[in-house]
């Protein structure tokens, strides 16, 4: 699918693509990490049987959209803001998965009456805590250590060579994980299709060669930018029981956080299976519920 394109004020490109019934409620998707605006796909038959317009948005550095030095996770609120008005789209709802999960409460409270509501599926927790990094894998670990203390080393733990083979590869990151990985998680990935469009999401986001997935590491430790309290719209929160890529403890401190959040904890689901199996209830207990 070729990228639509957003240009900012400044210059600055914004890729982003469309899902679903083009003239239906718009719902933003924050995609993961390392993913790309290509990982809505996921959702795409839900959105369109609910009578959404799924709209993906590239952060920087991922895809087709331009770089951009970090800042923190609040900053980018702005560039999902240029994109809605782009497409003008004055309000809307938004969906944020695994490492889009931040972001997306992030735009919640920046953006305020814009956003309608909020759903988090197997969101990132406030990892600033060193305890909630260590319900997570090493490979996680080690990431979020360097982001932390040694930023600059990043490009050696995931680089410009790390991401040229898993784009050349990218059946190398689930082979990776596949050990790891819950029966529920297996079964999901082994439908071939579901496979290829995780894949497609994980090829067009390293594209710059892991820039996003980086400053992504890095908005993680740092201060968000916002605390979650300040988020006051409606926040519907799923997470599988069974997720061992950010186990559900992470979503259980963060609802604690949140003022008005509905959680939504699915036994024996793991990270992939939740959006695969459960897509047209998230987006409809997000739109209509």
């Amino acid at each position: 699918m070729k990228p639509q394109i957003c240009t900012t004020a400044g210059g600055r490109r914004i890729a982003f693509a469309r899902y679903g019934d083009p003239d239906g409620l718009p719902v933003a998707y924050c995609h993961g990490t390392p993913s790309s605006r290509l990982e809505a796909a996921v959702a795409e038959a839900a959105a369109k049987k609910l009578g959404l317009c799924l709209f993906a948005p590239d952060r920087p550095g991922y895809g087709r959209s331009d770089p951009l030095p970090p800042a923190n996770v609040a900053a980018w609120s702005g560039d999902l803001a240029a994109v809605a008005d782009h497409l003008g789209i004055p309000r809307f709802h938004i969906v944020g998965v695994s490492g889009g999960g931040p972001y997306a409460l992030a735009c919640a409270a920046r953006l305020g009456e814009r956003v309608r509501g909020v759903a988090l599926v197997c969101p990132l927790g406030p990892i600033q805590d060193p305890a909630l990094r260590r319900t997570m894998s090493p490979a996680a670990r080690l990431a979020f250590f360097l982001a932390e203390k040694a930023p600059w080393a990043l490009p050696l733990f995931f680089g410009p060579a790390t991401a040229a083979l898993l784009r050349r590869f990218p059946r190398l990151t689930f082979a990776l994980l596949e050990s790891q990985l819950p029966e529920s998680d297996r079964r999901t990935l082994a439908d071939r299709r579901i496979r290829n469009l995780f894949e497609a999401g994980i090829r067009e986001g390293l594209r710059q060669g892991g820039r996003g997935a980086r400053r992504d590491f890095v908005h993680y430790v740092r201060r968000w930018g916002f605390e979650p309290a300040a988020v006051g719209q409606k926040v519907t929160l799923w997470h599988g029981e069974a997720d061992r890529v950010v186990p559900v403890t992470q979503s259980r401190i963060l609802a604690g956080r949140l003022p008005r959040c509905e959680t939504r904890f699915l036994a024996g689901e793991g990270h992939y299976s939740l959006p695969c199996r459960h897509a047209e209830s998230i987006l409809y207990h997000l739109v209509l519920g």
